[in-house]
């Protein structure tokens, strides 16, 4: 379980150097470092349910979601988290994996996430049309439909059944909101098929 420096300390009671104590209990394995401030319980907890402990809000995107729901061939091992507002990208490398962060637009952060529950956290993913829309959001600009067909099919390597899949009103719904152009053509694209 998840368990600031803090709360650490404040368990320790009475000791002459709780921070030295700390520091053996990390030693001793008791305690798995994420980030400066943030340790884990169990080191056997999967990276996934640690990525919106590390930066709120976020929820998992971008390439490491549309491999999970099977959108793309490929499998991705970065957990890449959306969040808004932040004005530049962060990673962290971890014992738990590499966790990137990248900004979304505030308006579209909260439509398309689900959430989980795994071994006592909450696990936030994007469904495929949000997550593909953050992708595209991401990538260099796109100003045409067939540009975006290029970008979604050659580049990022989508399946033809997954975007026969997709649901077009939630489409219609968050692609103005990122004000991309790749995202309108994409919405363009999508109405076409």
């Amino acid at each position: 379980m998840f368990k600031t420096t803090q709360e650490i300390l404040d368990n320790l009671g009475d000791y002459s150097s709780p921070r030295c104590r700390l520091q053996r209990l990390v030693s001793d394995g008791t305690y798995t470092p994420i980030i400066r401030g943030m340790y884990e319980t169990d080191p056997d907890t999967p990276g996934r349910c640690i990525a919106s402990v590390i930066r709120e809000p976020s929820y998992l995107s971008f390439k490491y979601a549309l491999s999970v729901h099977g959108v793309i061939p490929e499998g991705e091992y970065e957990f890449t988290s959306a969040t808004h507002s932040t004005h530049r990208t962060k990673a962290y490398d971890t014992p738990f994996g590499r966790f990137t962060y990248r900004d979304v637009p505030k308006q579209v952060f909260g439509y398309g996430v689900g959430m989980e529950s795994e071994r006592g956290y909450q696990v936030w993913t994007a469904c495929p049309e949000k997550a593909l829309c953050d992708q595209l959001y991401i990538m260099p600009p796109q100003r045409s439909v067939s540009g975006v067909e290029g970008t979604v099919l050659d580049d990022l390597r989508v399946f033809e059944w997954a975007l026969d899949r997709m649901d077009i009103d939630m489409l219609r719904t968050i692609c103005p909101l990122y004000r991309s152009s790749s995202t309108d053509c994409f919405l363009r694209m999508m109405e076409r098929r």
